[in-house]
């Protein structure tokens, strides 16, 4: 957490925080945050008490290490000690014991001196800073809390500078510590004032919370403070919005954050320069250019560049559009034409496809940046697929092999009716929202509630929905809420998967695995009707059911073996499923638990010598969920998975099917026993798919029955997700 502001200075723009802002440099001389060393029993003389300088250094030492005992030697009065010191002795700069246990997270020694009469309000060092401040500049919210709410500390002051709690907060770049700070700090007394108090604090200068989170190119700070209502405009004494802040720090998520809450790009500085300027200046501008196009501005104006479609029509576009170029790829990959003009001819199509959603549809869904993958471009190609399949086999095929594929016809007339249901409902439904929070009293609860329990932190705080997370949530940028039970996101069915969900979806791939299945044999019969082979027909490589669909049906035979493309990675998604749901996992934990690299900076400041520590683990952040990953994995599977790793592979499920195969492979099984959710084969099975109250008996309407909110079963229990906080015990 510990940062020292760094000084900046941009030509002809008369901006040096060093010159204009004594606050920038907010570091102490003398803050030096010590190790425990023996518990801060090196160096210590007891006997050496008459010499006042030493006996202050011990106290000192013993406030930065949290030796307690040391300090009640000289603080508590016994035989030994007929005349205690005062708790609010300091060092010959005026340093309070407190200031030091504060600096070094000694939440019990803080107790322990405030409880003696310690004044938690003194101002002393370079800055003339509390203690408060201190704790604030570092991020640690623990001691913030205890000193305001229960020494009632005044979180009013200020130090020389100017500097309150707030912008101590932001300077900890300690995302916790600023949440706390605008969110608990104020004197809202309902829920009707929305207003969150010291969001547009700023320092003598003008610069704002804000300012100084895009300065420091802190992007978590930045997104609390903008969802906290921060004004993304206002300028500082010389003239500098956010904005311009961050296009001096580099900082390519900042900036975005900044241009995603309508940040005005074309304002000037006070001395006229504008954010090309200064990106210029600092080296950014191929940076600045960038984001710009990716929100589909001008690079030169910054204008907005003109939509051409409505978003209604753009989404309507990217959806149908594969029903009209699949057919014609098909066409033309199958006529008669010469083989290299057929595929310079398809290439040319494809090209002018995608293309054309480029440049013109996905800027029209959504003017900031988003991926081919998050439109509704691949569920139209499922789509348009079992359009053609359903219309092929409707007016063609159904009639002419209802006798010789009967079962088949009836399969496929079941299964297609069941997969356009469950696609539908998959695609349209929501998968589990989790409504986020504003009512500035209602987060203030739940802040005090995960510091009683240890573990306010970004695995059990959402920092962008400002909720208590449930387990196996998971927070989606694009809906800007929390997911509860989270499995994937399937381009497929252009949704999210979740707790709501889920179990339309695994119907879905399900009943199109039997269609595909079932199609594939319908045609395959009906090829053999449709055409009798001659002498003159040949084919070298194809069976000769094959063979009479290349002569007597070639559009069929191309579609025939599109569909065949199509029921691979179905196949993977089936397996994967079937196996993730066997052992009680989502996608989401699955892919997490392979993971090579762990993310443990959750943002945590919980004293070392706390002694209410009652953290306890998360979800989809919990270590034993996101870090078993298996480290004597050999060379040749780490070169797989990273070629596995790849935006086509996880689409269609070819990643998750390597992980499967390195843990039964490698022997990982011992993995899965950690897995909290695992109650067995069979009772896994049942929860997923009857939704019932506990203890009710298995039913068909419980089968069907789909989660309202965030219902659903853990070893028989009804549980809410969306309120859902420890983990179940194992029965």
């Amino acid at each position: 957490m510990v940062k020292d502001e760094p000084l900046v200075s941009l030509e002809d723009s008369n901006m040096n925080l060093a010159e204009n802002d004594s606050q920038s440099n907010l570091s102490i001389s003398s803050m030096n945050v010590l190790t425990d060393t023996a518990h801060g029993e090196n160096n210590l003389d007891a006997n050496d008490s008459n010499n006042d300088a030493n006996i202050i250094k011990q106290l000192i030492t013993a406030a930065q290490c949290g030796n307690l005992e040391i300090l009640k030697s000289y603080l508590e009065k016994s035989p030994s000690n007929p005349t205690p010191l005062s708790p609010n002795t300091t060092d010959s700069d005026g340093i309070t014991l407190v200031h030091w246990a504060a600096l070094n997270n000694r939440l019990e020694i803080i107790k322990y001196l405030v409880s003696k009469g310690a004044d938690p309000d003194v101002p002393a060092g370079d800055m003339n800073a509390t203690p408060l401040l201190w704790a604030a500049r570092y991020g640690l919210v623990y001691i913030v809390d205890y000193l305001i709410r229960e020494a009632h500390a005044d979180y009013s002051i200020v130090d020389k500078n100017g500097i309150g709690i707030h912008l101590a907060s932001v300077f900890s770049s300690n995302v916790m510590m600023v949440i706390y700070a605008l969110w608990t700090i104020n004197e809202l007394k309902d829920s009707k004032n929305t207003e969150i108090d010291g969001v547009n604090t700023a320092d003598p200068t003008g610069r704002t919370l804000l300012h100084w989170a895009a300065y420091q190119g802190d992007f978590l700070t930045v997104d609390v403070l903008i969802n906290a209502g921060a004004k993304v405009d206002l300028l500082d004494s010389e003239g500098f919005t956010p904005l311009h802040w961050a296009l001096v720090n580099g900082s390519k998520s900042v900036v975005s954050s900044l241009l995603a809450a309508n940040s005005d790009v074309t304002l000037k500085t006070g001395n006229g320069r504008s954010t090309w300027d200064i990106a210029t200046d600092m080296k950014h501008n191929s940076m600045w250019n960038s984001i710009l196009k990716e929100f589909f501005r001008d690079p030169t104006s910054g204008e907005k560049l003109n939509i051409l479609i409505s978003k209604d029509t753009a989404t309507f576009l990217a959806f149908f559009i594969p029903y009209i170029t699949l057919p014609l790829v098909l066409l033309i990959l199958t006529s008669n034409l010469n083989i290299y003009f057929k595929l310079l001819l398809t290439l040319a199509l494809i090209i002018f496809q995608q293309q054309f959603l480029k440049r013109v549809v996905i800027p029209a869904i959504s003017q900031q940046k988003i991926t081919l993958l998050k439109s509704p471009f691949f569920a139209g190609v499922f789509s348009s697929t079992a359009y053609w399949c359903i219309v092929t086999w409707f007016f063609k095929m159904g009639i002419s092999t209802l006798k010789t594929a009967f079962f088949s016809n009836i399969i496929f007339s079941l299964t297609a009716t069941a997969t356009i249901v469950c696609f539908i409902k998959a695609m349209t439904m929501d998968p589990g929202y989790i409504p986020s929070n504003k009512d500035p009293l209602i987060v203030k609860e739940i802040i005090f509630q995960l510091l009683e329990t240890r573990s306010f932190d970004s695995n059990h705080f959402c920092i962008h929905s400002n909720i208590k997370k449930p387990l196996r949530a998971k927070f989606s940028r694009e809906a800007k809420l929390n997911i509860a039970r989270f499995d994937h996101y399937c381009p497929w069915v252009n949704n999210n998967i979740g707790v709501r969900n889920h179990k339309v979806f695994f119907a879905f791939a399900v009943a199109l695995t039997l269609g595909i299945l079932s199609w594939l044999n319908i045609t395959l019969t009906y090829f053999k009707t449709a055409t009798k082979l001659t002498d003159s027909h040949s084919c070298i490589h194809l069976s000769e059911a094959l063979c009479e669909g290349y002569y007597g049906s070639p559009f069929m035979l191309g579609l025939f073996w599109w569909v065949s493309l199509q029921a691979v990675w179905l196949t993977f998604l089936v397996i994967v499923q079937f196996f993730q749901i066997s052992k009680g996992y989502t996608t989401y934990e699955f892919s997490h638990k392979h993971k090579h690299e762990s993310h443990n900076n959750n943002f945590s400041s919980v004293p070392p010598d706390d002694s209410n520590d009652k953290n306890i683990d998360n979800d989809e952040t919990n270590d034993e969920l996101t870090n078993l990953t298996p480290s004597t994995m050999n060379t040749t599977v780490r070169v797989l998975s990273k070629i596995l790793d790849s935006k086509f592979c996880k689409m269609v499920g070819l990643d998750q099917l390597l992980f499967i195969t390195t843990d039964i492979i490698e022997r990982k099984m011992k993995h899965f026993e950690k897995n909290n959710f695992d109650f067995g084969f069979r009772q896994n099975w049942i929860d997923f798919l009857f939704l019932k109250r506990t203890n009710d008996p298995i039913s068909f309407k419980s089968l069907i029955s789909l989660p309202l909110h965030g219902e659903g079963n853990i070893n028989g229990y009804l549980v809410d997700y969306y309120k859902l906080y420890e983990v179940p015990q194992q029965a």
